[in-house]
């Protein structure tokens, strides 16, 4: 898998890094961790804080084009990206994990109060 950046914007508001590169690649399209392991070199930033947004592949062709952003602190990226977004930069088994997590948090809430008084 060969990568190459084709363009890289600081964004000092934003706390960020935008970063946009291409990918060749034999067989199958390399996965999104696999793809950030790499960006992370390129672009010299922690992998925990590197998040890949877009990968494009022409159909049939072993070449992608793909976008993202490398964050300066973990808050801000919170603050910024989509929790699904966040959840596939996540190895399967803790994607897995974390929608068992929100599942139950999510029914926990919808549950009602157990002893509460009604009114007549």
């Amino acid at each position: 898998m060969d990568i190459e950046i084709t363009k890289k914007e600081n964004e000092p508001l934003m706390k960020r890094t935008y970063f946009e590169g291409k990918i060749i690649f034999e067989g199958k399209t390399p996965s999104r961790l696999d793809i950030k392991k790499d960006v992370c070199h390129k672009v010299g930033s922690k992998d925990s804080m590197t998040v890949i947004r877009k990968i494009n592949t022409d159909y049939g062709s072993e070449r992608a084009l793909f976008n993202g952003y490398a964050y300066d602190d973990e808050a801000n990226m919170n603050k910024l990206e989509n929790k699904s977004t966040l959840l596939r930069h996540l190895p399967k088994a803790e994607q897995a994990a974390e929608k068992e997590k929100a599942k139950a948090a999510k029914q926990a809430a919808a549950a009602p109060a157990t002893g509460a008084k009604k009114k007549k």
